[in-house]
């Protein structure tokens, strides 16, 4: 079988308990297992009354053609697509053993996916004889039974083989042969599925086991909800429908884990999704998948189901889910889980339908909750969502070398002329996240439907690119390669909390008594119309938050009593949805879900009652676990270092922002006058400021700099130029230009603008300044806070730290506005550097934790080396007489570490730390001690 294009884990497999390694066991999610998502061989033989039923991902040669399990709650099973690029691909074949010659009916279930234009077409060959009838023309969108006519076949083995004929998305579900000449396989997806079960035969029930908690989906928050609930003691399953981990984030779709940082300094998510972060990028893996299995498989009170499609609840009353019913995407087996507690991370909120939880779908109507974004009336509009797959967004395409045509088949969707496309690609070679169906095709109840749309929009994406983009001479010799399969949805159903979360909160920065998270992401809400918006642009809505807090009466169920969810399911407005629903607040979400869940299991109570009751026992629990609460601080009791004295071997006075610490990413064209604000700090005069600039113009070009001060951060409103000064941007470079400024500057802040200069592009920075921000517009500018374009100084911005050794205890993990809650050695000084912590007294412990700066000021990182992180400690103890190792870690690359070990008595704790990172400074946020059970 050739490679399924789909990049998934091998070593699950053997977890899933129905494959066999073949080959030694490899890195899982790594992209070398393409091959191995698909249906255990089994022995194919007539089973009832001479007929033989053959599921089409039974073949034991897939081709080209890929196995498809997205829609089995819908259609009935998993089904092989003839993915292609409008050209046929390779046939599925397969071998059947016939146990008497005689004349058979062959009888083929397909799709014909779009009426109109009958894209995805194909044949059969039986012993290479070929079927005159061509499936997936039906005059139905239904899938249907087609006879593909009567075959005589001799006793043995013969072959069976699927013959792609367009290379557009065909599809075949089954084929089944019979010498019953008179029969026809019912049409109903309830009798075909009982036909399904008498003729090929469906494994037996299967009780998967008694659980504290069972969570359904495994994006990040429902991977952050399992693995929460298992380190506080409970017995968890994690049930998933796809063969990794990671949902939206995993190696089959690809969606970066996005949040708070993007728009604000020092805002990136902690706990366990910057752990599974750190793992990715330390490793380098793709995505998250392997990070999260990394993550799982080491928690020994969860259990991991692959491939598990939940499609029932069982009620022990009409309030309190029994039992969730699920089976399995690739041999349809049913498997039963029990269990007190249930938390649904689906995405589309299946286990809170099931058990009739309340929900809510579609856009509210801006009088419901005085949502100003909200449309006039309520109505079923969803966000799209967008395929992926294989490391791509909608398609992936590559230099051939000359020029190569392009046509868009007659079925691809009919777009907007260029003049009225109202898009900007930001490159070619692959699709764009706007590439969107209108919102008005149902993601929830018609989900082939949706993804097949994606699929018409990226052809006529691609034909827009080829033929009627501006710059469509830089995709002259480009050919389309590869298209996905897969929907990464964004917007279905959302379940009803005690509360709803609504737009005002977020833009009023709520902060909830009974926060357990947050969010910062921008009230990023797609165009109802999609693609089609034309000059109105992709969003309907994208108005910049500040940091506000997420409330725990969004993660349960306002009428079952024993369900809670976390993900974009959650307990929001549509409009809310917009900025709750990327990858790593939804985990925050999902790791306050799983931790509530324990604390219910501990207590003997519901979510509800644990938030009326013990909301500030769940706020110190996730604290402890590296959860961020925005002004909440550590007030545990049983943590021994709350009370210690602290001290240490040196301490950093001042900080120098250089050429060195800017690291750049993509930037902006100045098509307008862009500026970037930034404090001062304590350099009073500035000789020369450069930005990092990247021109695609022919000749240089003129630009002229001009600098102005500002009392407040974000205050844009100086008319006055303090200096300007003029420089010259090389042609066709990427380079910092340097402006002579020789210019004093009083107030605090400082600014300095770029005017209009087409094709000339200023980068933007992956870490932004304290109190940095960036504006646009000009006379009137507008303001995005928490990202800077790429400048330095000099001399360089100095700044006064407050990196006193006290601050490992005083109660927050991460920089704040002006209060840095860290240590740090004076870079200066010698390594090893070391804290100390004089207890006053002997104490008993046997647990430290340890919080290190893995620069919580970016985004999360991509990239294999955390520089700035702590790599070698040691933890020590003084027993009244010497200074004996508790502890050593070398190479560490992560943020939060926890050390235990058997108890000892001691008066003083030591953390030795030796850093060879780039400023040769240890910077630490938090010292926990303890005495465990």
């Amino acid at each position: 079988m050739k490679k399924y294009q789909l990049a998934l884990i091998m070593l699950i497999l053997s977890i899933m308990g129905i494959y066999a390694a073949e080959t030694e066991p490899v890195v899982p999610g790594s992209l070398a297992d393409l091959a191995r998502f698909r249906k255990p061989p089994r022995t194919i033989t007539m089973a009832v009354d001479g007929f033989l039923w053959i599921e089409a991902e039974d073949f034991t040669d897939y081709g080209e053609w890929r196995i498809d399990t997205q829609f089995i709650h819908k259609m009935g099973s998993a089904y092989l697509l003839a993915g292609g690029i409008c050209m046929p691909i390779s046939n599925a074949v397969t071998e059947i053993q016939i146990p008497q010659a005689g004349k058979y009916r062959i009888w083929v279930r397909a799709k014909n996916w779009l009426k109109e234009y009958a894209p995805g077409k194909f044949t059969i060959s039986v012993d290479g004889q070929r079927s005159q009838h061509v499936f997936g023309a039906a005059p139905t969108e239904a899938w249907t039974w087609e006879s593909a006519g009567d075959f005589e076949l001799a006793k043995g083995s013969i072959r069976l083989a699927l013959h792609d004929l367009s290379g557009a998305f065909a599809r075949c579900d089954a084929l089944i042969l019979t010498r019953d000449l008179q029969y026809r396989p019912p049409e109903e997806l309830e009798m075909c599925q009982r036909e399904r079960a008498r003729l090929a035969g469906i494994p037996g029930e299967v009780q998967a086991g008694d659980y504290d908690v069972v969570v359904v989906g495994a994006g990040t928050a429902g991977c952050s909800a399992a693995i929460a609930a298992a380190r506080l003691g409970a017995k968890t399953a994690l049930v998933q429908d796809r063969p990794v981990l990671g949902g939206n984030s995993s190696i089959e779709l690809g969606v970066p884990p996005c949040g708070a940082s993007v728009s604000h300094p020092n805002a990136r998510e902690s706990g366990i999704i910057e752990e599974a972060a750190l793992i990715r990028a330390k490793n380098d893996y793709h995505k998250m998948s392997e990070a999260f299995h990394i993550l799982t498989s080491a928690e020994k009170n969860l259990t991991v189901f692959f491939n598990r499609r939940v499609i029932s609840a069982e009620m022990k009353d009409k309030a309190t889910i029994g039992s969730v019913r699920a089976v399995d995407t690739l041999t349809l087996a049913p498997s039963v889980y029990r269990g007190k507690f249930f938390i649904d991370c689906t995405g589309d909120g299946w286990v809170g339908f099931y058990s009739g939880a309340k929900y809510r779908f579609g856009r509210e109507s801006r009088d419901e909750f005085g949502e100003s974004a909200a449309p006039p009336q309520a109505d079923a509009i969803t966000m799209s969502g967008c395929i992926m797959g294989n490391l791509a967004l909608s398609y992936r395409a590559e230099n051939a070398g000359k020029p190569v045509e392009y046509v868009p088949p007659p079925w691809a969707t009919k777009l907007l002329p260029p003049e009225e496309f109202g898009r900007n690609p930001r490159g070619f070679a692959g699709g764009q996240w706007w590439l969107e169906h209108p919102g008005d095709i149902d993601d929830l109840e018609d989900p082939e439907r949706a993804r097949d749309e994606l699929i018409r929009i990226t052809f006529a994406y691609w034909g827009f690119i080829k033929n009627g983009w501006q710059e469509k001479a830089r995709a002259r010799n480009y050919v389309l390669t590869y298209v996905p399969h897969m929907d990464a949805r964004r917007e279905t159903r959302r379940l009803v909390g005690d509360y709803i979360l609504k737009q005002q909160d977020a833009e009023a920065g709520m902060m909830f008594p009974d926060r357990i998270s947050y969010g910062g992401w921008s009230l990023d809400v797609h165009h109802p119309k999609g693609i089609h918006s034309g000059k109105e642009g992709p969003y309907y809505f994208d108005g910049h938050v500040p940091i506000y807090s997420i409330p725990f009466r969004t993660l349960y169920s306002t009428n079952i009593v024993n369900l809670l969810f976390a993900g974009r399911n959650m307990s929001v407005t549509h409009i809310a949805l917009g900025t709750v629903r990327v990858e790593a607040t939804l985990a925050t979400a999902g790791q306050a879900a799983g931790t509530a869940a324990a604390l219910c299991m501990r207590h003997g109570i519901t979510p509800r009652q644990l938030g009326q009751n013990h909301i500030e026992e769940l706020q110190q629990t996730l604290l402890k676990n590296d959860q961020y609460i925005p002004e909440i601080k550590n007030e545990d009791n049983a943590d021994l270092a709350r009370k210690a004295k602290v001290t240490a071997s040196s301490t950093r006075h001042f900080s120098e922002y250089t050429r060195k610490d800017v690291k750049t990413e993509d930037g902006h064209e100045l098509n307008m006058p862009r500026a970037v604000m930034f404090p001062r700090g304590m350099t009073e005069r500035f000789r020369t400021i450069s930005v990092c600039l990247m021109s695609e113009r022919k000749e240089p070009a003129e630009l002229t700099l001009h600098l102005r001060g500002a009392d407040i951060t974000g205050d844009f409103s100086a008319t006055n130029d303090l200096a300007t000064a003029t420089a010259m941007v090389p042609a066709g470079k990427r380079t910092y230009v340097s402006f002579q400024l020789d210019c004093a500057v009083k107030q605090p802040y400082v600014w300095i603008w770029l005017p209009k200069a087409p094709k000339v592009t200023w980068m933007l920075v992956k870490s932004s300044l304290p109190e940095g921000c960036r504006a646009y517009g000009g006379k009137t500018w507008t303001v995005v806070k928490g990202q800077q374009y790429a400048f330095y100084t000099d001399p360089a911005l100095r700044f006064q730290t407050d990196h006193q050794p006290e601050n490992v205890i005083d109660g927050v993990s991460r920089i704040v506005g002006g209060m840095s809650h860290l240590w740090a050695s004076d870079p200066k000084e010698k390594m090893p550097q070391w804290l100390e912590l004089d207890f006053g007294r002997e104490v008993k412990l046997n647990t430290i934790q340890l919080t290190f700066d893995t620069d919580m000021n970016t985004r999360f990182p991509d990239k294999p080396v955390v520089t700035r992180c702590v790599k070698d400690y040691s933890l020590s103890f003084f027993d009244g007489k010497a200074w004996k190792e508790l502890a050593m870690e070398k190479e560490n690359f992560l943020r939060h570490r926890i050390h235990r070990f058997p108890v000892v008595s001691t008066s003083k704790l030591r953390l030795t730390v030796n850093v060879t990172n780039g400023d040769l400074s240890a910077r630490v946020f938090e010292i926990r001690a303890y005495r465990e059970p």
